[in-house]
Parts: C-alpha cells; sequence; structure tokens
C-alpha cells in the first residue's frame, strides 16, 4: 500500500514538473526584442506569413506590431498600382501603415495613390521622392520625370531630378523602369495629369557636347551627360503617360 501511495506521490509530482516543463517552453520564455527580429525577418520574406504570425496569439501580434517590422515588410510583391484593387480595403490600411514606417516600396505605392487615384499631385510627389530618397529604383525615376518635367518647378526640384535620375542611371535600371511604369500607365484609371508637359526640362550644362542634338536614332550608349539622359528620358516618359 506504501508502495503504491509513493508511485501515486511520484506520478502526482511528475505531472507537475511536466507542467512547469511546458509552461517554461512557451513563447514567452524568450524577450520580446528576439520575436521582434524575428518578425521582422518574416516580413522581409512573406506578408502573407507575416500575417499568420499576427493572428496567431497575443505575443506574436505584439512582435508584429512595430515599426521595424512594416518597414522591412515585402511590399514590392504587390503591383504598383495596388491602389486600385485595395482602395477602401483593410489591405489599403495596411500600406498606409508600412509606408508611415518609412517603407520605402510603400512609399512609392502611396505616393501614386495620391498622386494619381486623389489628384494630390504635390503631396504625391513628395511621397514619392521620400521613397526616391530611401533608395526605391522605381521611385527615383518617376521622381525624376515628375520633378523635371513640373510647371512650375524650381531649382532646387531641377537638381533632385537629376541627381534621382542620375541613380537609376548608376544601376543601369532606366529601361527596366521605363518599362515597369509603361504597364502603370497602360491603365484607363490614370486620366488625371502628373505634370505639364509645355514646360519640359533641358540640359543646363555649359560644357556638354550633346545638348540639344539627342534623338531616338541616337546611340545613348556613347552619351556620358547625365542632363541630356534625362532629357531624353523626359520626353520618352511623356509619351508613355499619356492616357490612352
Amino acid at each position: 500500500m506504501k508502495s503504491l501511495q509513493m508511485v501515486g506521490s511520484f506520478q502526482k509530482g511528475k505531472t507537475k514538473l511536466d507542467v512547469s516543463i511546458q509552461h517554461e517552453c512557451l513563447p514567452n520564455l524568450l524577450p520580446l526584442e528576439i520575436w521582434l527580429s524575428i518578425a521582422t525577418m518574416v516580413a522581409s520574406n512573406s506578408i502573407k506569413d507575416l500575417f499568420n504570425m499576427q493572428a496567431s496569439c497575443r505575443l506574436f501580434a505584439s512582435a508584429c506590431n512595430s515599426d521595424t517590422v512594416y518597414k522591412h515588410a515585402l511590399v514590392s510583391v504587390l503591383p504598383i498600382a495596388c491602389f486600385l484593387d485595395y482602395f477602401g480595403r483593410p489591405a489599403m490600411t495596411f500600406l498606409r501603415r508600412c509606408a508611415k514606417a518609412r517603407n520605402p516600396a510603400a512609399m512609392l505605392r502611396v505616393g501614386m495613390s495620391h498622386l494619381f487615384w486623389c489628384g494630390h499631385r504635390r503631396s504625391g510627389i513628395q511621397t514619392l521622392t521620400e521613397a526616391a530618397e530611401l533608395g526605391d529604383m522605381e521611385a527615383c525615376y518617376i521622381s525624376a520625370m515628375l520633378l523635371l518635367l513640373l510647371g512650375d518647378k524650381t531649382d532646387d526640384e531641377i537638381r533632385r531630378g537629376f541627381k534621382f535620375f542620375g541613380v537609376v542611371c548608376e544601376f543601369g535600371a532606366v529601361e527596366r523602369c521605363r518599362e515597369v511604369l509603361m504597364q502603370v500607365f497602360a491603365g484607363p484609371w490614370s486620366d488625371i495629369p502628373p505634370v505639364d508637359p509645355e514646360e519640359p526640362v533641358s540640359c543646363r550644362s555649359g560644357s556638354c557636347r550633346t545638348r540639344g542634338t539627342i534623338d531616338d536614332a541616337s546611340d545613348l550608349s556613347s552619351v556620358s551627360c547625365v542632363q541630356c539622359l534625362a532629357e531624353y528620358e523626359v520626353r520618352k516618359f511623356l509619351g508613355t503617360s499619356k492616357p490612352q
């Protein structure tokens, strides 16, 4: 009888020990900073996985609700004109949250929404240029085109436009960015004119040998003047940004 009592006592103690071990293995065993780092890595690889992690428990939801996580979320997989499908839906709220956290890809998409969907030209361009400053290549391209085409552009905006276009040239991304934006402007929704085409920018370099000489037949690989290349690209952009 005593042996049975000892066995029973041992079993009860073992049960308590198991419960204690299980409790110590819960997610809260790790500090929130660790889960924040994990959530950031998840967000940078998959938005869907981020949502699944966020919905799994209160601790993960807290870790996912951080500017750091939203800043690194993989928004670049979404179409640039995704606001056409997401406007007024929770997904657009997510994009704005990412943009508020300084996610460059999200800022590009929100800026395009302000510019073309809402017709807020100045605020849209400001958001796009901020995304460009953070290194988004498509934002660099569209910002350069818009700044160099503004009818009321300032000398500083022209300088920034040339600077952004120079970044795109440096990375050899002009054609890729042009193709991306051509697909965006091919839609019938873009009926809000973003720029004044009556005052396109021209090369301002006094020592430039190619100023005013570049056309579609020119060999651009031999042109070293960024301002001339920007002037040529602006003319190309005007053709792609006009509503069909």
